[in-house]
Parts: C-alpha cells; sequence; structure tokens
C-alpha cells in the first residue's frame, strides 16, 4: 500500500526555465533556489554559457525566466 505524503518544501529543488520563443529550439533549464538565483560557480562551463546567451536574449530567442520547483 502506497501513501501519497504531503510534499514538504525542504523536498524541493528548483530551476530556472527559459522558454524558446522559436519551436526548432530546446528550452533550457538552470539549478537555482527558490527566489530563481543561480549559483554560476556552480554550472559548468557550457551550463554557464548557456545561461549567459538565453539571459542575453530574453525578449528575442526566450522568453523571461520562470522558478519551477521539483522534487530534490
Amino acid at each position: 500500500m502506497t501513501t501519497n505524503a504531503p510534499t514538504r518544501f525542504a523536498d524541493l529543488a528548483f530551476e530556472l526555465r527559459f522558454d524558446p520563443l522559436v519551436d526548432e529550439q530546446a528550452p533550457l533549464t538552470f539549478p537555482c533556489d527558490e527566489r530563481g538565483q543561480v549559483d554560476l560557480d556552480e554550472l559548468c562551463d557550457r551550463s554557464r554559457r548557456d545561461y549567459m546567451f538565453a539571459h542575453t536574449l530574453i525578449g528575442r530567442h526566450f522568453t523571461a525566466p520562470v522558478v519551477r520547483a521539483c522534487l530534490a
């Protein structure tokens, strides 16, 4: 028997998601805190470049980022 225990805030992780404005491009997601702050020092070089790319192209290639909760 499985129980559906409520999800606790401490059990959540967060990601910052940039959705593309064009269908050919995939969304970009990055780990962040509950306020959407990304620790750039924790990202690998490629992820850091992707983050800067997406952030620079908000409104042209990507929507404004959204913070999403996910299970840790």
